[in-house]
């Protein structure tokens, strides 16, 4: 009776584990960004380990199979050799879901398709090997690491202080501080993330020239104060934006202190403003004429300290693009990648200091754009060795993660036949490209 229920249990243990699996994956909900494998996880290949282990279960089957009829039969040697066979293919086994699990890029922790895998295959081995590990996905928890997050908003985040027109108000002005980050409505899940990493803030959405986007804002003076600042005068911003984070603190207390209510108190905000940023608009010029904008200092990036790789992935998680160039000459395909930063030309210095830590790539200015710079990684050696190793390591969270993936697809189809490719080895990496960055498509 005790075995009759056992199996029960087994058997309702894996029809709750395949029906969460396959209830998310034909019809993935848009908390898993309605796609399924969710974005920003790779799935197992099931042809590889999987397969090798499942050979070995099987094997381990026959084996003990073999031990039990040798014992019925009086048959000690066979009887011992059956079981030494089968702990030995168990200890394969265990060894080899070890691994699987140690490789594989996402963890228990990601949702239903790391709690089904886990589950799936062996949790016996998942608090040791993977729930601890980096979630790769998750919009209901926070993941993303402190330094991750300030290069995230070195790349893509907005300081600002809102000047408006409110007639109840002092000089019929309004000024509210914002902290924003807007970005394409494919990364709403990393949003949310960063929403709960500070656990203040709301998520928007908007829609400009038929494109949607999303914003994640904090306006409150309060919260501003309590989690927006501290975090980034611990974590230090690395762009030229700290500047105008230092604006951005000045005017926060200035209101904090109720001063924007006095003639002064407006006069120091609106001196912080016209430094910030873009400057003063048009009507606060007319409005401010005699305005005089407070001194900015000119940033030096060299500081390189413990948590700078996490630094440089939320970075590139925002402005890094991962690029495959195809072309044909005189019947022979090629194909080459490349890796590379676009940034201000007052960040000039900044591209240097990438270039000197991961150590490969050039610097390089166009005279139709002169107020841009660009750091980029041409030689395929320093893709193979330096670039996808750093990647690997510290891994990136936003869609941008699908595009590097792809990218260290191709570079190993290129690596594998030493750019000798064939028609449909160059058509496999045209269909690559072809859902890569500003194309790809998330049904």
């Amino acid at each position: 009776m005790g075995v009759a229920l056992f199996i029960v249990s087994e058997a309702l243990f894996f029809l709750a584990i395949f029906w969460a699996y396959f209830h998310s994956a034909l019809s993935p909900t848009v908390e898993l960004g309605a796609h399924w494998p969710p974005m920003g996880i790779e799935a197992v290949n099931p042809f590889e380990l999987p397969l090798i282990n499942t050979v070995i279960l099987l094997s381990s089957g026959f084996t003990v199979t073999y031990a039990h009829h040798s014992l019925i039969q009086g048959n000690r040697k066979g009887t011992l050799d059956g079981l030494v066979y089968t702990v030995g293919l168990a200890l394969i086994f265990t060894a080899f879901q070890a691994v699987e699990y140690s490789v594989s890029f996402f963890s228990i922790s990601d949702g239903t398709f790391g709690s089904c895998f886990y589950f799936g295959t062996g949790l016996t081995l998942a608090p040791t090997n993977c729930l601890f590990k980096p979630s790769a996905n998750s919009a209901t928890q926070s993941n993303i690491s402190p330094s991750w997050l300030t290069g995230f908003a070195d790349a893509e985040s907005s300081f600002s202080l809102k000047i408006g027109k409110d007639e109840k108000r002092y000089r019929s002005i309004t000024i509210k501080p914002d902290f924003s980050i807007e970005l394409h409505r494919k990364d709403l899940f990393l949003l949310k993330q960063i929403q709960c990493f500070f656990g203040v803030g709301n998520i928007t959405k908007r829609i400009r020239q038929n494109k949607l986007s999303v914003i994640y804002s904090v306006q409150s003076v309060k919260n501003i104060q309590d989690k927006i600042i501290p975090h980034f005068e611990k974590h230090r911003l690395n762009t030229q934006k700290r500047e105008d984070f230092r604006f951005f603190t000045l005017g926060v207390n200035i209101i904090a202190k109720k001063l924007h209510r006095t003639e002064q108190g407006i006069n120091d905000i609106i001196s912080c403003r016209a430094s910030m940023n873009k400057g003063l608009t048009a009507n606060l010029l007319k409005i401010f004429p005699n305005v005089q904008a407070v001194d900015r200092n000119i940033i030096k990036s060299n500081n390189l300290d413990e948590f700078y790789p996490f630094w440089l992935t939320g970075f590139v998680d925002g402005e890094g693009c991962f690029y495959i160039k195809m072309y044909q000459y005189n019947n022979i395909k090629k194909v080459s990648i490349n890796f590379s930063i676009y940034q201000n030309i007052r960040d000039l210095d900044l591209l240097k200091t990438i270039r000197d830590y991961l150590n490969c790539g050039i610097i390089e200015t166009v005279s139709t754009r002169p107020n841009a710079a660009k750091f980029v990684v041409y030689k395929f050696e320093d893709i193979i060795c330096k670039i996808i190793p750093f990647f690997d390591k510290y891994g990136l969270h936003g869609i941008k993660k699908l595009d590097y993936y792809d990218f260290r697809r191709v570079a190993s189809i290129i690596s594998k036949n030493k750019n000798k490719l064939d028609e449909k080895t160059f058509n496999e990496i045209k269909l690559i490209k072809s859902n890569m960055n500003t194309s790809r498509i998330l049904s």
